[in-house]
């Protein structure tokens, strides 16, 4: 696993993601309140907190999906909230966002599943090219024999991992993983985490790893952030929170 350089070693340019007091709400629900952090570049950040804390409406809110109330969510030195449509949609170039529903288009083979980011971002590739990337991004993830399948075809974990292959055929500098293990049997669970780390290595991506899921967070976390009541609680190596005597903290590891 890469560890990441200490964040007051790193100029400004380099930190992929910078959150300043960051605030949503949903009626009087408060989910995010004041809630900053910075993911250093190369890093494996994981969030952790438990189910309806808010930790998907953090990544929503970074790749555009949600407005936040207040605060700034600054990508690559990009104020999201003040891009236009169409800076925001070049930015997400940049971005790979695993949903926890994988979100196949069930109409489509895999293939054209893997295609659909390359139109839709209207890049200038030739089919040539555009097999290549398939290919290239089915064979990360072991799997190249299904790109005539359907998605209806496929197992749960498959289905993961061709999703986690629609993420990274872009390429993208960042990528955000929503609760990238749930709903996997433990075997298939670990499978997951060794390719989030292969391509980690691979492509030297920079990420926010959401989970619950604690050996999901042992094995894949540089730095983790407890998100407690809408804010970063408190942050460290996975086992300086494991021996943490906060209870607030070591109710997580229990």
């Amino acid at each position: 696993m890469s560890k990441a350089a200490p964040a007051d070693k790193q100029s400004n340019s380099q930190i992929p993601i910078v959150i300043k007091g960051l605030c949503k709400d949903f009626g009087e629900n408060k989910v995010l309140r004041d809630f900053s952090l910075k993911l250093n570049k190369e890093e494996n950040l994981v969030v952790l907190g438990r189910s309806g804390s808010g930790k998907s409406v953090l990544i929503k809110c970074i790749i555009g999906l949600l407005k936040p109330d207040s605060g700034k969510i600054i990508v690559f030195g990009n104020n999201v909230g003040l891009l236009t449509h169409h800076e925001l949609d070049m930015l997400r170039t940049q971005v790979g966002f695993l949903f926890q529903s994988n979100a196949l288009y069930d109409s489509m083979t895999v293939r054209e599943n893997l295609e659909f980011p390359l139109r839709r971002h209207w890049f200038e590739l030739s089919q040539q090219e555009v097999d290549d990337m398939v290919m290239e991004a089915l064979n990360n993830v072991n799997l190249g024999h299904t790109a005539d399948m359907m998605p209806a075809e496929l197992s749960g974990g498959m289905a993961k991992r061709i999703a986690l292959a629609r993420t990274m055929i872009l390429r993208p500098k960042i990528i955000l993983y929503d609760e990238p293990t749930t709903g996997l049997d433990p075997v298939t669970a670990r499978e997951i985490e060794h390719l989030i780390l292969q391509l980690h290595i691979k492509y030297k991506t920079s990420s926010i790893i959401i989970s619950h899921d604690m050996n999901c967070v042992k094995n894949t976390a540089d730095r983790v952030v407890l998100l407690l009541n809408g804010k970063c609680y408190t942050e460290g190596t996975f086992e300086e929170l494991k021996n943490s005597e906060d209870e607030n903290v070591r109710q997580f590891f229990e």
